[in-house]
């Protein structure tokens, strides 16, 4: 017989009163990738996206990342992020979102510190991350999972928070990029009737000149950054609210439902309403 006993005093990750809720676990397979997430961030909620198999390409506060089998992807409360997942390989994910995030030393929703790259290896942890996503996914959909599937989340995210803290790899200091300063004026502008011209008026600078280094930095021009946007904010009220499709084509800035359902269509290959269905439960 082998027994263990804990090394040294268990103190607690999170404070007590503040310990963090799980709100979801979305297990994500193939065929759900090649509906990738447009631009969306979470006001309240910190997601950890574990991949279990194949590859992706994410883009996170403006920067791309690559992550393949056996990373977590994480984004902070209030990070824009986008999911493509393409690059040649089938992406399986398990995705969790988490409410109440206090870490000591960081800001509320706060997992990855700043500066440190949003993309953690498990290593040798694989394993065990996997089996919780798992044992989490397998619990939340009983009548009385909830308080175990908290609790294996709670378990989780401390693991990663730990894992983060003392293997999370430092990024370079990026500057404060004319690019970037356009994409934060996009995000608090996107649901306006917004035109290139307006950002150029913000920008202090030429138009044409504007959209060229836009697109050189992120891959795409402002204007296409800004329905992205929307539809991104779009793909997170259809999964996360009862709202109308037309409700939320004017939550978002489209006066128009019609125009908003095609612009939907174009972006991510579906209706809204075929979107809702695919992605709730």
């Amino acid at each position: 017989m082998l027994q263990y006993f804990i090394k040294g005093s268990a103190v607690p990750l999170f404070p007590r009163g503040l310990e963090p809720h799980l709100d979801y676990i979305c297990h994500v397979d193939a065929e759900a990738t090649k509906m990738p997430r447009s631009m969306h961030e979470h006001a309240h909620l910190t997601e950890a996206v574990l991949v279990y198999q194949g590859a992706g390409i994410f883009m996170i506060g403006g920067h791309r990342y690559t992550a393949k089998t056996g990373d977590f992807i994480i984004y902070n409360s209030h990070t824009v992020h986008d999911e493509f997942g393409g690059n040649g390989e089938e992406l399986h994910t398990y995705c969790l979102g988490l409410s109440n995030l206090h870490l000591p030393g960081q800001e509320a929703g706060q997992l990855v510190p700043a500066g440190v790259c949003p993309v953690i290896s498990t290593g040798e942890d694989y394993e065990s991350y996997l089996q919780l996503c798992r044992l989490i996914e397998g619990e939340i959909q009983t009548e009385e999972g909830a308080d175990a599937a908290n609790l294996l989340a709670r378990a989780l995210f401390t693991k990663l928070a730990r894992r983060i803290l003392t293997k999370g790899v430092k990024e370079d200091q990026r500057q404060d990029s004319l690019a970037a300063r356009m994409r934060r004026y996009i995000d608090s502008h996107y649901r306006e009737e917004l035109r290139l011209s307006d950002i150029a008026q913000a920008m202090h600078a030429n138009a044409y000149y504007l959209s060229h280094i836009f697109k050189e930095e992120s891959g795409f021009s402002p204007m296409k950054y800004a329905t992205l946007r929307r539809i991104g904010e779009a793909q997170n009220l259809l999964i996360n609210t009862d709202m109308t499709i037309t409700a939320i084509a004017a939550q978002i800035g489209y006066n128009n439902s019609n125009y908003f359902q095609n612009a939907f269509r174009n972006a991510v290959g579906i209706s809204p309403g075929e979107y809702r269905k695919k992605w709730t439960k």
